[in-house]
């Protein structure tokens, strides 16, 4: 894979994108952990190469919208948790959640955090969080971005417990989060993965908000 090629930041904005898109994360879960994941996040994003080919996806959900899905592995909100952490009052309207995560190899999937970070940082969000096992922490590790631990992801904590995770909780998850700006300022000194996109698409549920009042 040419990662000097363009890439493309996409959102389903059909039920094809989205058969798709989650397709995609469905058969990569159930490759990795023998999992079957039960929900998807509200908002599903693609990053798509020259040929058009998937490589990877992933879902986000602002936290002002509502509770985020990581939240039921913590004894707090998230902000008040990353505000104790950070020793400095963090916003919940600048945290974003991001999960369904799946790339076709590990280039993809830096390819993808960075054009997350860099899509993210465009519509004015401060901080990203995340549940993450060993590979995707690894990922951030690889790219020289150091999110923080906000607490173990553990089985017991989920409200569907019954739901068929496979082996992914005997891969350690954890709950993690990162500033934007840091990760941006890292990417900007450390690599071009910046420049490999053309255009960032809107943000969907701006458009969704201008429906509404319309």
């Amino acid at each position: 894979m040419d990662s000097a090629m363009p890439w493309q930041l996409t959102w389903s904005s059909s039920r094809t994108d989205e058969a798709q898109l989650r397709q995609f994360i469905q058969l990569a879960y159930h490759r990795e952990f023998g999992a079957q994941i039960p929900s998807f996040l509200p908002w599903l994003l693609g990053i798509y190469d020259k040929q058009g080919q998937l490589c990877a996806a992933c879902g986000v959900q602002p936290a002002q919208d509502s509770v985020l899905f990581l939240e039921q592995y913590l004894d707090e909100p998230v902000e008040t948790r990353l505000s104790t952490l950070s020793a400095q009052p963090i916003s919940r309207n600048g945290i974003i959640e991001i999960g369904n995560f799946a790339a076709s190899n590990g280039a993809a999937a830096r390819v993808m955090f960075a054009g997350v970070c860099l899509l993210l940082s465009a519509w004015g969000f401060s901080h990203i969080a995340f549940t993450g096992t060993h590979k995707i922490r690894n990922i951030f590790s690889r790219l020289r971005m150091q999110p923080v631990a906000l607490g173990q992801a553990l089985a017991s904590r989920l409200t569907q417990p019954d739901t068929n995770w496979g082996s992914y909780y005997q891969n350690k998850p954890m709950v993690m989060a990162g500033e934007l700006a840091h990760g941006m300022d890292v990417l900007r000194h450390q690599s071009m993965l910046l420049t490999l996109f053309r255009e960032l698409p809107p943000a969907p549920w701006f458009d969704e908000k201008e429906r509404n009042h319309a």
